[in-house]
């Protein structure tokens, strides 16, 4: 936990603050492991120069104000309760992994804002934040509330040489002439809040130069094609971004929650070199047109590319069986990606425990060890 947040704001007073009503506040657990119920898996040995080790995170912390009582009703209320248990875990998860650069989806802006973008748990870090726009269910809420993506970066280790915000939908609006404005385009890509941040660091320990990208994918499996999309325009831009490099070197790392499982197109794109509108179930029926930005003239959204997922060792075993945790939703969403000829994996932290989740009485998450419905993704990785 923070303690300069805890001494200087205690959680009674963000409580009021953030207008937070809990029949009961439940106790942060002692000496509370963030790694418990998990374990670290080696697949390659540490670096014999230490200078080109790096640590990586990405983590949805779901927004508090997506909680809906539809879908996290029938957990045990009080592991939701945010300002008291389910904050306090997830500053100690951060302090306790310490990572080089940590990736955060669903962060609201009065979070970080008010708390994060100035009391970190670790006073080491340059933060980062890009707010979604406002989707039309939004109502009444203040616009504070709505979420983005962050990235926060360790400042003994990186410089920031750059960054960029992507608003995927904006950024094809800014862009229209390169497009056949079709239905599809304009209904079902264009309206969408996603967005994106794209970091270009520079190791001083290492002397590299690094990418980073950030994105929280549009959530709805009935928009599977527009992910693609999504994904394809941060590929582009990630291309634009790398100054004409060779793309095949570049230190490049793409983190976020995909909202795309194994199976999905926006997975296969990362994956390989591409994927063929055509032949795509996700595809049938909609039309994007051909020849522009995101589809070659031959119906191919193409990866220029060449990634490997940190997971692939627990994913081809079929051990990592879910990202996120819920009765509704038990899928491997979150992912991370990095360039197959800029860096090795050294280790992971590995899938929940089966036996914790067989042996849990209400099957699902945040509860009283993980404070979200998603769980980090925690990885070293080495410079090749």
């Amino acid at each position: 936990m923070n303690s300069t947040l805890s001494a200087n704001r205690p959680y009674s007073i963000i409580n009021k603050e953030l207008d937070f009503k809990s029949p009961a506040s439940p106790s942060i657990p002692d000496n509370y492991d963030a790694t418990k119920y998990r374990r670290w898996v080696r697949l390659g040995p540490s670096p014999a120069d230490s200078k080109n080790k790096i640590s990586v995170m990405s983590y949805n912390l779901l927004s508090r104000h997506y909680t809906w009582h539809e879908v996290f009703g029938y957990l045990e209320q009080q592991y939701l309760d945010w300002p008291n248990y389910r904050f306090p875990l997830i500053n100690m998860t951060i302090s306790q992994f310490k990572c080089d650069i940590m990736c955060f989806q669903e962060m609201e802006y009065y979070v970080y804002d008010k708390y994060w973008s100035k009391n970190f748990p670790d006073s080491n870090y340059k933060s980062f934040f890009v707010k979604k726009s406002l989707p039309g269910y939004w109502g009444g809420k203040s616009n504070d509330f709505i979420d983005g993506v962050g990235v926060f970066v360790n400042t003994k280790r990186f410089d920031v040489v750059e960054t960029k915000e992507i608003n995927f939908g904006e950024h094809v609006l800014e862009n229209k002439s390169q497009y056949q404005m079709t239905e599809d385009l304009i209904a079902r890509l264009i309206p969408r809040n996603t967005v994106a941040l794209i970091l270009k660091l520079h190791d001083k320990i290492a002397d590299k130069t690094v990418y980073v990208a950030n994105t929280h994918l549009y959530w709805s499996p009935q928009y599977n094609d527009v992910k693609a999309l999504q994904t394809k325009l941060l590929l582009n831009e990630l291309r634009d971004y790398v100054d004409g490099n060779d793309l095949t070197k570049a230190h490049i790392i793409v983190m976020g929650d995909l909202n795309s499982n194994l199976k999905s197109d926006v997975f296969k794109l990362l994956s390989t070199d591409g994927i063929d509108v055509k032949e795509s179930p996700e595809f049938s029926g909609h039309d994007y047109g051909v020849n522009n930005p995101l589809i070659d003239e031959n119906g191919i959204i193409d990866n220029p590319f060449e990634f490997a997922n940190i997971y692939d060792c627990l994913i081809k075993t079929e051990k990592l069986n879910f990202t996120s945790y819920t009765s509704s939703l038990t899928d491997v969403l979150d992912h991370i990606f990095i360039t197959k000829n800029g860096f090795d994996i050294v280790k992971v932290l590995s899938e929940v425990d089966e036996k914790y989740c067989s042996n849990c009485p209400i099957k699902g998450f945040p509860n009283k060890q993980f404070p979200s419905d998603h769980i980090p993704l925690v990885a070293e990785i080495n410079y090749t």
